[in-house]
């Protein structure tokens, strides 16, 4: 069959230019490891033999601060294991060498750097029985001898170098000649590989390249071409028809996703007229809940009343009856509009008015304002339910009252506000809630506001476009303080339109 005959060749092509490459690179590899283990080797030996030498030099070096250093014990334990390294390093030395004269110069080197642990070892043990005159003698033998034993060293290293010099030309050549026989190989292997891909790709190449310009024509969008007419080996017939199938699917597919496409596009008409009838529905009850109790007739009501109190002399209540119509004639008409700093420390100052009134001297309001931030804008009623939280949850439920703080302070990009009193405090958990900003619209409302802390943080969140900090400080039995920090500039334009929560 075509495809076995197919298959054949690609497979015998493969085995052979793979065994030609990994017969050449087993020579090469073989030769270039037996070159690196003999250098490998020699090298080793070298670096042993400098090791010893430099390792003769540092207990010499030792030996001599032995009468002469700060710490003797700790120069003797020095040394000894200096000594121990060295007698390590000699078991170590290479047992063949490149030479005759080589051979000879490494016995020289282990007799010296025998007799150089010999004198050493007389030098401390003349030092440790104090007798100076026999540890000076012993150390200037074994410096001159660990100064012989660098001269033989350096005659030794200089010998293997000689020696090696000669063997290298013999190396050069052998390596010379494999890198000509891989070169070889490589060419005939090159060549072999050219000629194959010729055969093949004149069998390959003309249904390739109908197959080609087929996907051009379907990546530019045109799935309505003709199927793909291949005349060729078993495994480009294959191809060429699951190419065809694919076209097929691909436009069922786009035809099933232009139909989602327009199925989806009505389900959001019919969302949006949903969501737009629910937003007049609520949109209705509110008008018809606000307009079970019309502001107007309260506040004109609240009026005569405070005018009746005036005309009969009673000019405190006609006070308080005007602060009271003032402050719901505040809370009930700009809660969609932000207002000034300036204009939420009055509200809170007849909120604390009342109160007074209301509990006669109970309680105590204390105002700190810097009229330097007072020009900021804020969401309406922002102060106002800190200070009832205050009263309420904080000395509402003291019989002996309590006095709550109010503080306006302009710190350069922000203006912090705090309202703090001296109450009861709130429990760590509660206070851990508080914070987190879970559920705190729950925990503590005001009584005439109706908006709860959580509250207060969403539309502030909601004016500034950003989260505003807002904390909550408290100790069980001695009060509670919560900072608002607010941005000194806003950004994001104008007021959202439901600023009243």
């Amino acid at each position: 069959m075509v495809r076995n005959t197919l298959q054949a060749r690609l497979m015998a092509t493969f085995l052979l230019v793979v065994t030609s490459l990994f017969v050449a690179g087993l020579l090469a590899l073989a030769h270039a490891r037996a070159t690196a283990r003999t250098y490998q080797d020699r090298l080793t030996d070298l670096v042993k033999v400098t090791e010893l030498t430099q390792a003769v030099s540092e207990a010499a070096d030792v030996l001599g601060r032995l009468a002469t250093g700060p710490s003797p014990d700790r120069t003797l334990n020095e040394l000894n294991q200096i000594r121990d390294r060295i007698y390590r390093l000699r078991q170590e030395l290479p047992t063949a060498t490149a030479s005759p004269a080589s051979a000879r110069l490494l016995a020289d080197l282990d007799a010296v750097a025998d007799s150089f642990l010999i004198e050493s070892g007389a030098a401390a043990y003349a030092f440790l029985g104090n007798d100076l005159e026999r540890y000076f003698q012993h150390d200037r033998e074994a410096s001159l001898t660990a100064g012989y034993l660098r001269d033989v060293a350096d005659r030794l290293l200089a010998s293997e170098v000689e020696a090696y010099r000669e063997v290298y030309p013999q190396v050069m050549r052998r390596e010379w000649t494999l890198q000509n026989l891989n070169f070889l190989v490589l060419l005939s292997v090159t060549a072999l590989a050219l000629i194959l891909s010729w055969w093949f790709a004149r069998d390959v190449a003309e249904p390739l390249r109908v197959l080609a310009a087929a996907a051009g024509r379907i990546s530019a969008g045109d799935l309505d071409g003709p199927p793909v007419q291949i005349q060729s080996t078993e495994e480009l017939q294959v191809l060429g028809q699951a190419f065809n199938q694919m076209q097929d699917s691909l436009r069922r597919r786009m035809a099933e996703l232009n139909e989602k496409v327009l199925l989806e596009r009505r389900l959001q008409v019919q969302e949006m007229e949903r969501l737009r009838m629910e937003t007049l529905l609520r949109e209705a009850e509110l008008r018809a809940l606000q307009s079970q109790v019309n502001p107007h007739f309260l506040f004109n009501t609240l009026n005569m009343v405070a005018k009746m109190a005036m005309l009969e002399g009673a000019d405190r209540t006609c006070s308080l009856l005007e602060t009271v119509s003032d402050l719901m004639r505040y809370s009930l008409g700009k809660l969609d509009q932000p207002v000034t700093l300036a204009e939420e420390v009055e509200q809170v100052r007849r909120y604390a008015t009342i109160q007074s009134e209301r509990f006669r001297g109970r309680f105590a309001f204390r105002f700190e304002v810097d009229h330097s931030a007072l020009g900021l804008h804020v969401p309406c009623m922002t102060l106002q339910p800190l200070v009832e939280n205050a009263v309420i949850h904080g000395i509402g439920n003291r019989e002996e009252g309590g006095t709550v703080t109010i503080r306006v302070r302009s710190l350069g990009d922000t203006v912090r506000v705090e309202v703090e009193d001296d109450g009861v405090g709130i429990p760590p958990d509660k206070l851990a809630v508080l914070n987190a900003g879970a559920g705190a619209s729950g925990v503590i409302r005001g009584h005439t506001t109706g908006l709860g802390l959580q509250n207060v943080r969403e539309r502030l969140q909601m004016f500034w476009s950003r989260p505003v900090s807002l904390v909550v400080e408290s100790q069980v039995g001695r009060g509670t303080r919560v900072t608002l920090d607010l941005p000194a500039n806003r950004e994001g334009g104008e007021p959202v339109a439901d600023l009243g929560g």
